[in-house]
């Protein structure tokens, strides 16, 4: 579902436990967690296609490069900052800022060869670029060449002050390779050196699954692979936990949580259809397990099988997953995709129905209300709920307005959508709907006034996109009369 939002700042991925437990030959039961998807961000409206590249600026300087490239780079731009960034170095190649940011934009862009050439380039240049070592160590790592990963880091230079990310790899990387007694030497070292509160966090975890398995009597070494999989997996290091995963399977093919946790961490790292074939198999393992359904709705999902998704999320419901607010989500979305609009806002009234703790929530379904079911008196039902929750919220307003333009009472709609823009001057969707108000009583020079204000103010969203294609229709019918 990703490629449907236009502009994508940031993916928000969070972990919820759901509950588990590992059966072990010779071990006493031990109960973990499984960490799931939440749902993405809210989404209020049409999405748009990706956005197009900026016309290329011809006889910019190095420095006119270097500064477009960081605008597109905080804002998520990250193909178009790379592309700046290159050009930066074409013009003063001997420079050493462009490719280190080359090196941050590919590596978060997943270019890991071009972010590996642009590292060795950096080196070339400048042998004494620390950070620039430590950035190859965590390529490769994401390469899964753990081997060379590890001599870089055997010969990573000595500091006075220990480094606690070095160490931090230092104990990844003998953790991987069974070699506990280093990595717990290291992870602890890393633990006293860290002033990074989510380096400590990731720290504290692989040392917890380490205490996990000492708390286990007489458990075999299998049991702790699986642990620190599981613990790489919490600690966002997918790459470790997918190898440590085949060895644990390769070995004992029938444990349905080690198949869960694998298909987990290719699903993080986008590789829907690995994750597909870990999950199907856990599902052969245990096909009432709700965590497994689950996950195979999101992966549906994600390879844009919608029915079978559908399918999926519906049998972890019933089979008691929790919680059912992420099922209801994920299922509004999946039957407006299906264009199925009266069982996606059904799903979004069992939403509200669970929750009412985010203004967002109500814009969809008073939208489908409006614009798909044609029931403006159950939009105006939900705005009026919206209002009572969030009374000092100026999508409130925008929402009892847009809900009256439906229901053509124009005088309480025209009132609503300005108390919102009160409220937030800058509400892209109260001066659109203002706008299309504006244009069924024919007050065309407003509506256009209107539709502008709002592509001013949202011109890279989807709010914007529907703004500029009102006000270019309204314009061109008003210029033929």
């Amino acid at each position: 579902m990703r490629k449907f939002i236009a502009i994508i700042s940031a993916v928000l991925l969070a972990f919820l436990v759901i509950g588990g437990i590992y059966a072990w030959k010779g071990a006493e039961l031990s109960k973990t967690g499984f960490f799931g998807l939440l749902p993405e961000t809210e989404k209020t409206g049409p999405q748009l296609p990706s956005t197009a590249e900026p016309p290329e600026e011809v006889n910019l300087s190095y420095e006119d490069r270097m500064e477009k490239g960081d605008y597109f780079f905080e804002r998520g731009f990250l193909t178009f900052a790379s592309n700046e960034y290159v050009r930066a170095a074409n013009l003063e190649s001997q420079r050493i800022e462009p490719y280190l940011k080359l090196v941050k934009t590919h590596f978060e862009l997943r270019n890991y060869k071009k972010a590996l050439t642009n590292a060795e380039q950096v080196l070339q240049l400048d042998p004494n670029q620390p950070e620039t070592r430590l950035d190859m160590i965590r390529i490769y790592i994401r390469m899964s060449d753990f081997d060379t990963a590890k001599n870089l880091l055997d010969t990573y230079p000595a500091t006075e002050v220990p480094d606690a990310r070095v160490l931090y790899y230092q104990g990844l990387l003998s953790a991987l390779f069974a070699n506990h007694d280093a990595a717990r030497k290291y992870l602890k070292q890393a633990q006293v050196a860290s002033s990074d509160p989510d380096l400590s966090s990731h720290i504290g975890i692989i040392l917890d699954a380490y205490q996990e398995f000492g708390f286990t009597q007489a458990a075999e070494d299998l049991y702790l692979s699986e642990l620190l999989a599981r613990s790489f997996n919490k600690a966002t290091e997918f790459e470790m936990a997918i190898h440590l995963l085949k060895e644990v399977l390769r070995e004992r093919g029938d444990l349905r949580d080690g198949w869960i946790l694998l298909g987990f961490a290719y699903l993080n790292l986008e590789k829907y259809q690995f994750a597909l074939t870990a999950f199907e198999k856990a599902y052969s393992l245990d096909s009432e397990w709700p965590t497994t359904q689950y996950f195979l709705g999101i992966t549906h999902k994600e390879l844009e099988h919608f029915e079978d998704s559908i399918i999926f999320f519906n049998l972890a419901l019933s089979n008691g997953f929790e919680p059912k607010l992420v099922i209801f989500r994920h299922l509004a979305d999946l039957y407006f995709e299906t264009q199925d609009y009266q069982k996606s806002v059904d799903a979004y009234e069992q939403v509200l129905r669970i929750s009412q703790d985010d203004i967002n929530s109500f814009v969809r379904p008073v939208w489908l209300y409006l614009d798909f079911t044609h029931e403006p008196q159950k939009a105006l039902k939900l705005a009026e709920t919206a209002a009572l929750t969030f009374p000092d919220s100026a999508m409130s307003y925008n929402l009892l307005g847009w809900s009256y333009s439906g229901m053509e009472d124009d005088e309480k709609a025209e009132r609503n959508l300005k108390k919102a823009l009160e409220l937030d001057p800058n509400l892209a969707a109260a001066y659109y709907n203002l706008g299309n108000l504006y244009a069924r009583q024919h007050r065309d020079q407003m509506a256009l006034d209107a539709f502008q204000k709002a592509f001013d103010l949202d011109s890279n969203g989807s709010i914007g996109n529907l703004a500029a294609k009102a006000h270019n229709e309204l314009l061109k019918k008003t210029l033929s009369n």
